[in-house]
């Protein structure tokens, strides 16, 4: 097999790869390819080869299956001359593709915790499994059983936070009533009355990127987003990635199949590009005074990978955080191993933040439990 330094350009030597991966069976486009020649991804070739190769598995691998195959050609193309070693190339057997226009099915160098994910197993040994496996390797069979339980887990979720709310509502002793109710009782203080603090509901402001290195994560997402909608009663929702939608009337549908099909109507942006800084200051600028305020939880899903200016993006997050009472960044590429926040994009927004968390999987999702609860 070739090797990369074979060839007198890195164009060149990518053309070659391609076709080698496709041979190798997996299903790969013009998309892909055109998507693997961005900047950001020849960036990643020259400043941070482990992160580029975690890109490209994240491109070209549409099922847990194409893993192995594509390990080994990455490996004998891209690696150092001196680390090649004989394998067999396995051929990826063809795999149903998700019929939905909106998903494009996708893979990543994961957490070890993911690896051993591709085989369902029964009862509550694969609802636990589930729980843990990312999105991206979420296969045909399984999907339904994610959506129900994502349902579940997040009803439970929401009444979990009310419980906390009713038992933390009182504050404190209320001495002249206390006084007054007992004095029948010969002024001894048997039942003590506290003053209640009324507590104003918290509103969820989520924003959820749509763009095409997204495309793997949205729908799983904006399931999540759906869900949450039909359990807390006050959340605004909007999708962004060359423009922002606000979606949340459409999420007041029961249905979540009808809610998709109304969105793919209005949804013209959807696996566009990325321009998170612009689309914010137009969220600030439409909806920041009649949305956000002290008592709201603001949550950015996205990869951070921004094709516009830096500093329109921190510009745009200083005025949310300084409107909003905690401003949550909620990135899938932080549940890949060894991945770190080098894009100028996240590099802009960390400073802005008072949570960066991971949203590669439903376990890293309910852990927004925690955050609301102490919102």
């Amino acid at each position: 097999m070739k090797h990369y330094t074979d060839f007198p350009t890195f164009l060149s030597a990518f053309i070659v790869f391609n076709r080698l991966v496709r041979e190798g069976g997996l299903s790969i486009g013009i998309g892909e390819s055109i998507e693997a020649l961005s900047p950001h991804l020849l960036r990643l070739w020259s400043e941070d080869r482990k992160l580029f190769k975690t890109a490209l598995t994240t491109l070209y691998c549409g099922c847990y299956e194409d893993l192995e195959p594509f390990d080994a050609i990455y490996h004998y193309f891209w690696d150092a001359r001196g680390s090649r070693q004989k394998s067999k190339i396995v051929s990826k057997i063809p795999s149903q593709k998700r019929s939905s226009s909106l998903v494009m099915l996708g893979t990543g160098d994961h957490v070890k915790e993911t690896e051993q994910e591709s085989k369902t197993t029964g009862g509550a040994q694969q609802m636990e499994s589930l729980r843990h496996t990312d999105f991206s390797l979420i296969n045909e069979i399984d999907d339904p059983k994610l959506r129900e339980l994502c349902d579940q887990l997040v009803k439970e979720m929401s009444l979990r936070i009310r419980r906390k709310e009713k038992s933390g509502k009182r504050d404190r002793l209320d001495i002249r009533r206390t006084i007054r109710n007992n004095m029948q009782r010969g002024g001894d203080l048997i039942h003590l009355y506290h003053r209640e603090k009324k507590k104003e509901k918290l509103k969820l402001v989520i924003l959820l990127d749509v763009s095409g290195s997204m495309d793997k994560y949205s729908f799983y997402l904006l399931r999540f987003i759906w869900t949450l909608r039909h359990h807390f009663k006050q959340i605004e929702a909007f999708t962004f990635s060359t423009n922002l939608l606000r979606i949340t009337p459409i999420l007041h549908e029961k249905d979540l199949d009808r809610s998709l099909q109304n969105l793919s109507f209005v949804a013209k942006h959807w696996s566009g590009g990325t321009r998170i800084g612009e689309c914010l200051r137009n969220f600030n600028e439409k909806y920041g005074k009649k949305i956000l305020s002290g008592r709201s939880l603001t949550i950015i899903l996205s990869d951070g990978l921004d094709t516009g200016d830096p500093e329109i993006l921190d510009q745009a997050l200083q005025k949310i955080r300084g409107r909003t009472k905690t401003l949550v960044w909620l990135n899938p590429l932080k549940g890949m191993q060894g991945y770190q926040p080098i894009q100028k994009g996240m590099q802009a927004a960390l400073p802005n933040l008072d949570v960066f968390q991971s949203a590669h999987n439903l376990n890293s999702l309910l852990k927004l439990e925690k955050i609301i609860a102490h919102a």
